[in-house]
């Protein structure tokens, strides 16, 4: 095979015992913190999770240009084989503000997903603006994203 080098990607770093659900923010400002509570899931921060056993894991990046090029580094980086104990269940693709994204970043987004197995989008949440999502009442949308991963984790496990 080809050997596949990775210039750019995020760290990894030790994972607790424990969570066999971890979620990766691909970029700072991604909402993984949001997300983790969420799903009652590992929050890794900006990093992968260096696991002492299998986990699952959900990458989350926001819809700019710059959220989707720290996806696709997230994506590379985890297919080059450097991610050691990470299975990779999806995309978590949060929208950056309401409506559709511009028709530059939505064609970048579509070579983006292609480097996962799974993408699950979320649309723009006007009261995680003022609330913590998880403090928020919780949108059909966010529910229907948390149902998504669940489906996946089963189907996987």
């Amino acid at each position: 095979g080809a050997d596949v080098r990775v210039l750019q990607g995020l760290p990894i770093v030790d994972a607790p015992e424990g969570p066999g659900l971890w979620v990766v923010g691909a970029h700072g400002g991604a909402g993984a913190t949001s997300w983790a509570r969420l799903l009652g899931a590992g929050d890794a921060g900006v990093a992968w999770p260096r696991p002492t056993h299998t986990v699952d894991a959900v990458v989350v990046a926001r819809s700019t240009r710059s959220g989707l090029r720290a996806a696709q580094f997230a994506a590379i980086q985890w297919a080059s084989g450097v991610v050691e104990g990470v299975n990779l269940l999806a995309l978590l693709l949060v929208a950056d503000a309401p409506g559709r994204m511009p028709k530059e970043v939505r064609e970048f987004a579509r070579l983006v997903k292609g480097a996962f197995p799974q993408v699950i989008e979320m649309g723009w949440e006007e009261s995680w603006r003022v609330q913590e999502a998880w403090e928020a009442p919780m949108p059909r949308e966010a529910k229907k994203a948390i149902e998504q991963v669940q489906r996946l984790r089963k189907e996987h496990s």
